[in-house]
């Protein structure tokens, strides 16, 4: 079963950091991902996914999410994006150089838990490595 990372846990590792080079942080970055990308449902999220144009074969993976204030407060909001990123961190492995995703929570991300979270990036993930045509 997969668990959630420790609460109050403040050391991490220098290899196990969810760095900028991993991050999509710009409006305009969020925008082209969300207006190019292919759209794929998971329970609780709208995955939004594209090839990153300016270096495709030379950057890392890249995630950015999305928690609007219809999902619930803030905490519940920040929870959920930890979530996400920290099941992108431990999957970026599978996720081809390049490749833009933007994460959109549903009104209802609030009801999930991690390990959901961890096996909807899993699957998402792994898909992308498929080759063009095959489909699981």
């Amino acid at each position: 079963m997969i668990e959630a990372p420790a609460i109050g846990s403040r050391q991490v590792r220098g290899g196990q950091r969810f760095a900028r080079a991993f991050r999509l942080r710009r409006r305009a970055d969020f925008l082209r991902v969300q207006g190019q990308g292919n759209r794929q449902h998971v329970r609780h999220f709208l995955v939004f996914i594209v090839r990153n144009p300016t270096s495709a074969n030379l950057s890392a993976p890249r995630l950015g999410v999305t928690v609007t204030r219809k999902v619930g407060v803030a905490v519940v909001r920040n929870r959920i994006k930890r979530w996400v990123r920290e099941a992108f961190r431990r999957c970026r492995t599978l996720v081809p150089p390049g490749i833009d995703m933007v994460w959109v929570a549903k009104r209802n991300a609030a009801e999930t838990d991690y390990a959901t979270i961890a096996k909807d990036m899993q699957r998402v993930c792994t898909q992308l490595q498929a080759p063009r045509g095959a489909h699981a």
